[in-house]
């Protein structure tokens, strides 16, 4: 009796699954050409040039109250790693950018740099004078593990200075250099150090070899040399 019942409910269980699926929530076009994925409070755009090669992934923003605009900017700004495919928030991100198809963030930006297959992102979230987060993200189905390279590099530049230079001043990750991530996670940038609204800056040329684990990515500085800046 009981082996003539499990089969029933296993197809039961499976059916469920697949409608609860395709009932999720699924990214639209709003009237500005861009995502928006979910509904309600829960709603998020997509931010522009984020979504990964395979187009299952992306970086969104949400305000507390979802995307009601009124005066800018939203309260409350979080921006997220999100799977496109079902609307699920796979990590919450550093930075607080936002974009509504007519006003963005003065002054902020978010970049994501994907690995070839996917499953890796980093995050670049520049602020007027810092970037607020720079961190590698590993995807493994419904979450991302976090990796925070500004906790790893930062001190290795300040190292490069003289003592009585390496306070006061800001980090900053350069987006108009070259910024990719391949599929044996080397991660070429350039960053600088410098004293906001002074003239002068320290800019290095860096690679960051980034592996994982079990699950836990780790990184490690390979190279770093001084670069001219302009």
């Amino acid at each position: 009796m009981h082996r003539a019942l499990a089969f029933p409910l296993v197809l039961v269980a499976l059916l469920a699954q697949q409608l609860a699926a395709a009932s999720a929530p699924a990214c639209i076009a709003d009237q500005h050409g861009g995502l928006v994925c979910g509904e309600g409070n829960a709603a998020m755009r997509v931010v522009d040039d984020t979504i990964s090669p395979s187009k299952n992934y992306a970086f969104a923003w949400r305000g507390e109250q979802g995307l009601s605009v009124g005066d800018p900017p939203p309260p409350g700004v979080e921006n997220l790693l999100i799977r496109l495919s079902d609307s699920t928030v796979l990590a919450k991100l550093g930075g607080e950018y936002w974009a509504t198809g007519e006003m963005r963030a003065n002054r902020y930006q978010l970049v994501a740099v994907w690995s070839p297959d996917s499953r890796s992102v980093v995050e670049v979230a520049n602020s007027r004078w810092d970037s607020d987060s720079f961190a590698y993200y590993r995807i493994d189905g419904a979450a991302a593990a976090k990796l925070d390279l500004r906790a790893l590099v930062e001190p290795v530049m300040k190292a490069r200075l003289p003592p009585r230079k390496r306070e006061g001043n800001s980090f900053s990750v350069r987006t108009d250099r070259p910024l990719t991530l391949d599929a044996r996670g080397r991660l070429p940038f350039t960053a600088m150090l410098y004293v906001p609204k002074s003239e002068t800056s320290n800019d290095y040329q860096i690679q960051v070899n980034i592996r994982t684990t079990g699950g836990k990515p780790s990184a490690q500085v390979v190279s770093m040399r001084r670069v001219k800046a302009d």
